[in-house]
């Protein structure tokens, strides 16, 4: 079976464009930020049509209109119809806080969880009249800044509020899904479900948790049948092949907790050895993949042996952090 070093010299020969080679330098080689190399990939990333693309459609406050709900009676259509998925596109590009066009969308989204502004998108009533969606806004809004900036001072007391419900729904030594509803429902809590992405979102990256209760909510999520909420709905444990329709989803999941400390505990014995596997059947075997799933990273994606490329470093960027 291919091991790690070959899959980055195999990624090493074959890339070009400049965000494959840009993620390469920063994700898989770790190249210091200050090192030539690095910034010679950034800078010819910024210069890519992938970075273009974001950088024109954002608007004045650092925004990309809504934030988490599409308009679909805009007038004006965007490609980038939220806030949320301009970030999430960010994410795959690999940008960080640093980057001018993250850096403005951060500032905007500190006042957001100040509530000195408050997102132009309509309230969702639910069974409250909107109360739990306007006090769920700021922590939605922190989860997403974590991703880029998780020592922001704004993150820690949201990100705190997810602890202590975590706590509760666990002091049991398994998750209580009612427990930690029953926090929502009181206002405690951040109104958002423990089993959606969210949560996912604010918990990594951050030394928030000990051990014990980060591995119980990760045994959770690992197993559950349901899957996450706005995410796949089916359980991380749940292993894909390229050949299946949902492998990108799946690769979706893992991505989703690959920030934890303890990502490679639960990935080790089973699902590497299974995505080293499937790295080995897209080289070395005639594999069909579908365009329109997969991350965007080359510019000329639609070709077959890009689309291949731009699969395995996506898998690369998962399996370097086990």
């Amino acid at each position: 079976m291919i091991n790690i070093q070959q899959i980055i010299e195999y990624l090493s020969e074959h890339i070009s464009d400049p965000v494959p080679e840009f993620v390469m330098q920063k994700e898989i080689n770790k190249e210091p930020v200050e090192s030539p190399r690095y910034l010679n990939a950034y800078n010819q990333m910024k210069n890519s049509k992938w970075y273009h693309e974001l950088a024109v459609e954002q608007w004045d406050d650092g925004s990309w209109g809504r934030f988490h709900t599409q308009d679909s009676k805009a007038v004006n259509k965007q490609k980038f119809v939220t806030t949320e998925a301009a970030l999430r596109r960010a994410r795959e590009l690999s940008l960080s806080k640093d980057d001018p066009i993250i850096a403005k969308c951060i500032k905007l989204m500190e006042r957001y969880v100040r509530c000195e502004e408050t997102w132009t998108d309509n309230i969702e009533k639910h069974k409250d009249g909107g109360r739990s969606h306007l006090h769920s806004r700021p922590f939605l809004t922190a989860a997403n800044i974590n991703l880029f900036d998780p020592d922001n001072s704004v993150v820690k007391p949201m990100r705190d509020v997810f602890v202590n419900t975590l706590k509760i729904a666990l002091s049991k030594g398994y998750f209580e899904e009612e427990a930690w509803e029953q926090e929502n429902r009181s206002y405690r809590g951040p109104c958002l479900d423990g089993w959606n992405a969210y949560p996912l979102m604010i918990l990594q990256n951050a030394n928030c948790m000990e051990d014990t209760l980060q591995r119980q909510y990760l045994d959770y999520i690992w197993h559950r049948k349901g899957g996450v909420y706005y995410l796949p709905n089916f359980p991380p444990a749940d292993k894909k092949n390229v050949e299946d329709k949902n492998f990108y989803s799946w690769l979706s999941l893992l991505e989703s907790l690959s920030g934890f400390s303890l990502f490679s505990e639960f990935m080790y014995d089973d699902v590497l050895p299974h995505l080293l596997n499937e790295i080995n059947h897209i080289i070395f075997d005639d594999v069909i993949l579908t365009p329109m799933y997969n991350v965007r990273y080359s510019e000329n994606w639609r070709d077959k042996g890009t689309l291949k490329k731009d699969l395995i470093l996506r898998i690369a960027r998962i399996v370097v952090k086990c």
